[in-house]
This record gives structure tokens, C-alpha cells and sequence, in this order.
């Protein structure tokens, strides 16, 4: 047996990916306000001793259009619903951000899943309302955004290149295959994405096909349909996520191979016990003779 370190969800490491290689195309593609200065450290320690990390936090300064000081935004991903414990947890990386850097901190909630049945708010006391803004996206916006890259797929914008990484995290299971499908038909396609940032969104699709596809020979098809710009990650969580999934694909051809040679075998013996059957009819028919052989 192949023991493995825990490897975060596809999604985290996805999202992870991109809040290194590409944060300010990332804050622009989310909507984000203000412009984009620089990540700050994620990990926290809480009042009573215990440490948490933040998905991403960032500062922002003023542009003076959707923001006008500046300010610190923290930005959580969720694949499901918000509970209440995970509502408390973002109320604390506020508190906690707000009193070690001295800025005030905007929380953005994006979530993919379960958005209706997220908890809105949460309050220590009744004049403290905390209320993190959510970004989510149904099928219907989904099918719009992936039908607005078809049609630019000669002229891609950066927003649009990211998007057809995040489209398939907001797509419903039952239509997540077939976008993530077409998104890397279309990354195929086009021309015009070059150098580092294809490779990066390259390399971030080819999470989603794993995600979705797994180690399946769909999923290899279009890994390939993106070479040679998908390329290997120096990102920890990366690395963890690709060895685990490197390490399933060899246990699937192994077993599809040892599965193949089991059924020769049996065909095999098959054969045999209808030779035997064969030679025990015939066997028959010469003693019915009265012929001994």
C-alpha cells in the first residue's frame, strides 16, 4: 500500500496557483475592488493560541472609482455552503488583520456552491454586524461567460483568460465536464495567449481536468491537447496535488494491466477446459465404437 500526505482540493490548489503566479489578474477578474498592491502572509494566530491561514489577503489602494482609501481585502473560496463556524472564522481574520496591520478589511466570500443556504451575517454583539460580500455565478452566467471566450477566442482579454480556469469551479456537477471540456477545446484554439501567462493558465486548466476527468484516458487526451505549455508548479500544494495524482495514474495502469493479463489467463483457461470438454466428447464417441486409443 502507497501511503500519501493530505493534498487539498483541487479548487485550493487551483486558486492557490493563481494567487502566486497572477494576483492582480485575479483581483481584476473577481470584480475586486481598488487596485491591487501586493499579497500579504496569510497565517494568523487567534486569541486563544491557535493558528489558522486565510485563503488570500491583499492590499489595495485607492482608484478612486470603486475605492477611496486604502485597505486590506481578505478573500475566502468555498465549495460549499458557509456555516456558522466558518462565518465566525472570517470575523476573526477581520479582527485579527484589522488590529495587526491598522487597516480597515473588506471580506469577500467567492463561493461556488450552496450560496443560498450560506450564512449572510454574524455579530458579537448586536452594534457589530459583520456581512462579507459574496461573488457567485449560476449555470445561466456560466454558459454567457463561456459563450462570450468562444466568441473572442482570437482576441482574449486576461479576464477572460482566467475565466476559462474559474468557469469550471462555478459550473453544477452536471455540466462541469462539459465546459471544462470545451474551455481546453478552445484553449486549443487560440493564438494570441503567450509566454508565461498561457503557460500559467495552461497549467491551472489542467487542474480542472483532473478534478473532473481524474486519470482517465479523457483526461489524458486533453492534457495533451495542451502541451507542450503545461508545465510543473514549484508551489508546494502543487507539487503534493500532481505527485498524488501521478501516483493514482500509475496505480490505474497498473491495475488495468495486471486486470488485462488476469483475462488472458482466464481466457486461457477457457480454452483449455473446452479442449478437455472436447476431448472427453470424442473420448466418448471412440469407447461407443468399442475403439481403445
Amino acid at each position: 500500500m502507497i501511503l500519501r500526505s493530505q493534498v487539498h482540493h483541487p479548487n485550493d490548489v487551483t486558486l492557490g496557483y493563481l494567487i502566486n503566479v497572477m494576483p492582480e489578474e485575479l483581483h481584476k477578474c473577481l470584480g475586486l475592488p481598488g487596485k491591487f498592491v501586493k499579497n500579504y502572509p496569510r497565517r494568523i494566530i487567534r486569541r486563544d493560541g491557535s493558528e489558522r491561514e486565510m485563503d488570500w489577503l491583499m492590499l489595495a489602494e485607492p482608484d478612486n472609482k470603486t475605492l477611496f482609501e486604502k485597505i486590506l481585502i481578505n478573500v475566502e473560496f468555498q465549495s460549499s455552503r458557509v456555516g456558522k463556524d466558518k462565518i465566525k472564522t472570517m470575523f476573526d481574520y477581520k479582527d485579527y488583520s484589522k488590529t495587526y496591520y491598522g487597516l480597515p478589511v473588506l471580506t469577500i466570500v467567492v463561493i461556488t456552491n450552496d450560496y443560498k443556504y450560506s450564512e449572510k451575517e454574524y455579530s458579537k454583539v448586536p452594534s457589530d454586524i459583520f456581512k462579507p460580500h459574496y461573488i457567485h455565478m449560476n449555470d445561466e452566467e456560466v454558459t454567457e461567460k463561456l459563450k462570450n471566450i468562444e466568441n473572442n477566442i482570437d482576441n482574449l482579454s486576461d479576464y477572460e483568460a482566467i475565466n476559462m480556469v474559474l468557469l469550471p469551479m462555478f459550473a453544477s456537477k452536471k455540466l462541469a465536464c462539459e465546459v471544462t471540456e470545451k474551455l481546453v477545446k478552445l484553449f486549443k484554439k487560440n493564438k494570441t495567449l503567450n509566454g508565461t501567462f498561457r503557460s500559467d493558465i495552461a497549467f491551472a486548466l489542467s487542474l480542472m481536468v483532473k478534478k473532473y476527468f481524474d486519470s482517465t484516458k479523457k483526461a489524458k487526451e486533453m492534457l495533451k491537447m495542451m502541451n507542450p505549455e503545461v508545465k510543473d508548479s514549484r508551489l508546494r500544494d502543487v507539487i503534493e496535488f500532481e505527485v498524488n495524482y501521478a501516483i493514482k495514474t500509475a496505480e490505474k495502469e497498473y491495475n488495468e494491466k495486471i486486470n488485462k493479463q488476469e483475462q488472458k489467463i482466464n481466457e486461457q483457461k477457457n480454452e483449455i477446459t473446452q479442449i478437455d470438454k472436447e476431448n472427453e466428447r470424442l473420448k466418448g464417441i471412440l469407447e461407443s465404437h468399442n475403439i481403445s486409443y
